[in-house]
């Protein structure tokens, strides 16, 4: 679950930008999701999309 008292400032802003749907399956998970890279890699999971990933 992330912890928005310890995810740095870059990472709140993205967090706060994300539909209310997304955060809330972000605040349920049980993923340690800190950094807006970390928040990055599990929205693109949960959506099935590879961004950033080059193949």
């Amino acid at each position: 679950m992330p912890d928005l008292r310890n995810m740095d400032q870059e990472a709140r802003s993205y967090f706060n930008a994300l539909p209310p749907l997304l955060q809330e399956q972000l605040m349920q998970s049980t993923a340690d999701l800190n950094t807006k890279e970390d928040l990055m890699r599990y929205c693109s999971n949960a959506l099935g999309t590879n961004q950033g990933e080059s193949r």
